[in-house]
């Protein structure tokens, strides 16, 4: 299967660091968004511009450390006042990857931290991938103190007081209010 020229430096080849070990790679690329497959939820926070990702990697005896630096930036609204909002979120990610082959026949087991590889080359596009899906903010706040919008007349109460009573009732209980108990 071909891969986008673009893709390419999300690849590394672990036949050739597993025949010296401690042997180190490093690599970068830039990669758009579009090309890597990511998708952005209703609501979600946008990608603005390509995907930064900085590679290291480092051979053991059987199998590879992979560390990888991602950077995205992000634009949005803000989820209580609706001004717009953006960022740079920095990932880091750290992968062990072992070829399949060498753990069928040496007998190991299957360990949850360590990912077998089919084939001779480590394929970093899904990591890369489903760590930035997961790091973009769902919903972006431009503050943690956002006060929002008044739901009454709509004032950005960041701006200005609105001076309108938000009382949150519950109609069900309104019998209860007349209550009195005898102390």
């Amino acid at each position: 299967m071909a891969i986008s020229p673009e893709l390419r430096p999300l690849r590394v080849n672990m036949v050739e660091l597993l025949r010296q070990p401690g042997a180190e790679r490093s690599s970068s690329a830039s990669v758009d968004p579009d090309v890597l497959g990511c998708i952005v939820a209703e609501g979600q926070a946008s990608l603005r511009g390509p995907i930064e990702v900085a590679i290291h990697a480092v051979s053991g005896t059987d199998e590879v450390e992979v560390d990888c630096v991602i950077e995205a930036a992000w634009i949005g609204d803000c989820r209580r006042c609706l001004a717009p909002v953006s960022g740079v979120e920095t990932i880091r990610v750290v992968e062990h990857f072992r070829p399949a082959v060498a753990s069928r026949d040496a007998g190991q087991r299957d360990d949850a931290d360590v990912i077998a590889v089919e084939g001779d080359q480590i394929d970093l596009v899904p990591t890369v991938r489903e760590t930035v899906m997961i790091e973009l903010p769902m919903a972006p706040l431009c503050s943690p103190d956002c006060a929002g919008i008044c739901p009454i007349c709509g004032t950005d109460r960041n701006s200005a007081p609105c001076g309108c009573s938000v009382e949150i009732r519950d109609e069900r209980w309104a019998a209860l209010d007349s209550l009195r108990l005898d102390e």
